[in-house]
């Protein structure tokens, strides 16, 4: 079902685009495989950003701006692909000398890196947004995060992670069956995958609230755990994380 939700979101995802592109002179039938070109780019997006570790704020910048240069490539190099066989379809389909005297020229606005830009991460942002409403709306639905330790494949739902820990070069994630596991991606990271349903309480902890009581303002309880709440994120988790 959250299979279903998610293609469905991507496909009306192609139809906004499209309708977007037709704007510059495309028919819809090739605003819709120009359409197609962003996904691409709105996916890795997506995908990629959350992934860039801020431990250290120049690498994490830096971090994204190489992400974002590559799905700019990346869309230069479809949209051209593109436009190069929408008009070998219309001198070829059409065998007249019409298309050949007045080809559509690549808009200016498609080459836009503002507006691929924008396109592309109004798209992300819908799909990311779609991912935390099934999450929050149906926790039924949620989607297993596969993930390295100790050179071996794990594999757990969200919710059978009570917290997760930094330390130092490493992330512990803990388990609700009792295991840690080591793993080499960001906290941060950590905080985008998960979603909602993880609460950011210090620098270096993450809990889920299904698990998690608040103790005292600085506080919180996981299990037999007493973890600290750092002055930074005390406002917030009174409304998250409920009473012992």
């Amino acid at each position: 079902m959250r299979t279903l939700i998610t293609i469905l979101y991507w496909m009306l995802s192609v139809v906004i685009a499209a309708l977007v592109v037709s704007s510059t002179g495309y028919t819809f039938q090739e605003s819709l495989l120009m359409g197609t070109m962003f996904l691409p780019g709105a996916l890795g997006a997506k995908y990629l950003l959350p992934k860039v570790s801020f431990k250290k704020r120049s690498d994490g910048i830096q971090g994204v701006i190489y992400v974002v240069l590559a799905i700019l490539v990346l869309e230069y190099l479809l949209i051209l692909a593109t436009n190069t066989f929408i008009q070998y379809q219309r001198i070829g389909g059409h065998g007249s000398d019409y298309y050949q005297m007045h080809q559509m020229p690549l808009p200016s606005m498609i080459v836009n890196p503002l507006f691929i830009s924008i396109l592309v991460s109004i798209l992300a942002i819908g799909g990311s947004f779609i991912d935390r409403w099934l999450t929050v709306k149906h926790p039924e639905l949620e989607t297993p995060v596969t993930f390295c330790s100790m050179r071996k494949k794990v594999t757990l739902l969200p919710s059978e992670i009570t917290y997760v820990e930094s330390c130092d070069t490493e992330v512990i994630v803990h388990a609700a069956d009792g295991r840690s596991l080591n793993n080499r991606t960001g906290i941060s990271q950590w905080e985008a995958l998960l979603g909602p349903g993880f609460v950011r309480i210090h620098r270096a902890f993450l809990v889920n609230s299904k698990y998690a009581k608040l103790e005292s303002q600085d506080t919180v309880s996981v299990g037999d755990t007493k973890l600290p709440v750092s002055r930074k994120y005390q406002p917030k988790i009174k409304d998250l994380i409920p009473n012992s």
